[in-house]
């Protein structure tokens, strides 16, 4: 492969970072990757910068619980929604289908049941459009003081099928949560600079925060050490241009750490940067899946990415491509801020989110391909001119 690191070496970083344990928003394991990170950094003598990010505080204890208990009874594996209210003490009622509830904005879309007692919604159940049971945060709006758990596509078709064939579906839940005070971490920077100083600076940015209930080596340790790679390459062999690498916080809380970042950009950074890379979970498999915008980026993203996968020999990979943006990845809050950006991701989701995700070799081997991938677009990309605010839905 052109230039790739040793997928050992990456592995054992990604092992290192995940060690440390879940990586939730405001938890110790947060701080203590965000020190380790600071750690590596000093070691290629690269000063760091913090920046706070606070959100709403949130918490869940033990493991929640969810019983079928007609047509027949069945555990069901399940997870609180990031943000979901307790049941405090056991809830029991039917079930009725509740259409499809839009998460990141419709990027998934899952279906939606209500548990209801005398006429009254005590509690709502999620099922994932694909994928075992793994929790997401919930949209603005949602009913604050109810429980929401999440649950697996296969666990949702069978839910839907009952129903259908004229099943009275109850069940019985419990979960325990606290929300309340603020949780806080630390957005990471640093600057580097390039062999054409003047040129329009990039960001290149992912985010080291997990869920609570997953080690979180693909999603995303995976491009944490990506970071930490390109920061070791670009201190020995500096990138065309200056570059900005960040670590986000807070990316599982509704990109609370990027969006804090966008927020607090003066007018002239934002005139300066040119764009933005995000380097999201990078998974198993052969199928890189890339968003940019605007529409005049894409082409040149599209045939930097062909030629690279050419030189490195890659004939298995397969590409998809998504415009607009995303709207539930760090980049997000660029674009919205009119600034260029590009999205890469392997996505995993047999381990989103959950326990499973934890360091293996398939995932280094893309770790350290995508690593060369993002300097030669870092070099190779030039700026594009703004997209025109249209405000159309």
């Amino acid at each position: 492969m052109e230039g790739a690191p040793v997928s050992d070496d990456v592995y054992e970083a990604l092992c290192s970072l995940v060690n440390l344990g879940p990586r939730f928003h405001g938890s110790s394991g947060e701080i203590a990757a965000a020190e380790y990170l600071a750690g590596r950094l000093a070691d290629l003598d690269a000063p760091v910068s913090t920046q706070e990010v606070q959100t709403i505080g949130w918490h869940t204890e033990g493991f929640p619980e969810l019983l079928v208990t007609s047509p027949i009874e069945r555990q069901i594996e399940c997870w609180p929604m990031l943000w979901s209210a307790a049941s405090s003490g056991s809830i029991e009622g039917s079930l009725m289908p509740l259409g499809r509830q839009g998460l990141w904005s419709n990027a998934m879309v899952w279906h939606k049941f209500v548990v209801v007692a005398d006429g009254a919604p005590l509690a709502y159940i999620l099922a994932r459009d694909s994928g075992p049971a793994a929790p997401q945060p919930l949209p603005s709006g949602s009913a604050a003081a109810s429980p929401h758990l999440a649950i697996g596509y296969q666990d949702g078709v069978t839910l839907t099928n009952w129903i259908r064939d004229g099943n009275q579906v109850t069940v019985r839940l419990m979960v325990d949560t606290q929300q309340g005070a603020q949780s806080t971490g630390n957005n990471l920077y640093l600057d580097l600079q390039g062999r054409e100083p003047t040129a329009d600076r990039a960001i290149v940015c992912g985010h080291y925060d997990t869920f609570w209930n997953t080690p979180g080596a693909y999603d995303n340790g995976s491009g944490t050490i990506a970071l930490l790679e390109l920061a070791r390459r670009w201190s020995a062999h500096p990138p065309r241009r200056p570059v900005r690498l960040v670590f986000f916080a807070a990316e599982e809380w509704h990109l609370a750490g990027s969006r804090t970042y966008v927020a607090n950009m003066s007018d002239d950074e934002r005139a300066s940067t040119g764009f933005v890379v995000n380097i999201d979970g990078l998974g198993r498999g052969d199928l890189l899946e890339y968003s940019v915008g605007p529409e005049t980026l894409e082409f040149d993203v599209a045939r930097q990415i062909t030629s690279f996968a050419e030189s490195s020999g890659r004939s298995a990979l397969q590409l998809s491509s998504r415009f607009p943006p995303l709207v539930g990845t760090d980049d997000a809050p660029f674009y919205a801020a009119g600034i260029p950006s590009v999205h890469l991701t392997f996505n995993d989701f047999d381990v989103l989110h959950r326990p499973e995700d934890v360091p293996n070799r398939a995932s280094a081997a893309n770790l350290a391909w995508a690593v060369p991938l993002v300097e030669r677009l870092v070099d190779s990309l030039e700026p594009v001119d703004r997209a025109p605010l249209f405000d159309l839905l």
